[in-house]
C-alpha cells in the first residue's frame, strides 16, 4: 500500500525536532509516513511515536508498515483533538515534539475516487476522511448561491467567487452534480479549493 512518497523539508523538519533516541513524539498528519518513518529510525527502545491521521486511507498504510512496532500508537482523527488522545495516553506532559505537516498529500491528489485531482475524473468528495460530513456533491446540492460565494471567497480566495457561485446554481438546476464523467464537475474542481 504504501508508495515511495518524498516529504517536503523532510532534513529541516527532522532538524528541527532534534529528535532524542528516548524522546516522545507526535506526527499529528502522517499522510504516507515520510516524516514519521525517518522519527521512528532515530529512536532509540524506549523512544515513541504516535501517529494521527483523519485519512482511513493513511491509517492503513501505518498500520500497514508501522503497526508491529511498538513504539508507534496509531490514532485515526483529526489532529484538533491531538490533546484529548495525548492526554488519553496519559502522556501529556512527556511530548518532546509535535510535527503538523498541513495541506492535501500527493495520494490523495492523484487517488480520483478522492475527488482532489483536476487531471482525472472522479466524484466530486474532497473530504479527508470520505466516512465522515458531506461530500462536496452533496453540500452543493443544497447551500444556496450566496454560500458557496462566501466559501468559494473565503476558503478558496477566489476573485470571481459570486460568479462562479451563480453558474453552479444554475447548472444544479440542469442536473446534478456529483463527478465522473458529469463535464460541470470537473469545472467545478477548478474553484474548490480548501
Amino acid at each position: 500500500m504504501s508508495q515511495a512518497h518524498a516529504p517536503v523539508l523532510h532534513a529541516e523538519v527532522l532538524a528541527a525536532l532534534e529528535i532524542k533516541p528516548q524522546g516522545r513524539y507526535v506526527d499529528g498528519t502522517y499522510g504516507r509516513g515520510g516524516h514519521a518513518h525517518s522519527i521512528l529510525l532515530a529512536l532509540g527502545d524506549e523512544g515513541r511515536i504516535i501517529v494521527m491521521d483523519r485519512d482511513p486511507q493513511a491509517i492503513a498504510d501505518a498500520q500497514e508498515t508501522m503497526g508491529s512496532d511498538r513504539r508507534v500508537t496509531i490514532i485515526q482523527d483529526d489532529y484538533a483533538n491531538m490533546r484529548a488522545q495525548i492526554a488519553e495516553l496519559d502522556l501529556l506532559e512527556q511530548i518532546d515534539g509535535i510535527l503538523l505537516d498541513l495541506g492535501v498529500s500527493s495520494p490523495q491528489l492523484d487517488d480520483a475516487a478522492r475527488g482532489f485531482s483536476f487531471q482525472l475524473n472522479g466524484p466530486l468528495d474532497m473530504r479527508m476522511n470520505p466516512g465522515q460530513g458531506e461530500s462536496a456533491a452533496e453540500w452543493l446540492a443544497h447551500a444556496d448561491e450566496a454560500e458557496i460565494a462566501r466559501v468559494l471567497w473565503e476558503y478558496g480566495e477566489e476573485r470571481h467567487s459570486r460568479r462562479i457561485a451563480k453558474q453552479i446554481v444554475e447548472r444544479r438546476r440542469s442536473g446534478k452534480i456529483e463527478g465522473n464523467s458529469n463535464r460541470s464537475s470537473t469545472c467545478l474542481k477548478r474553484y474548490w479549493i480548501f
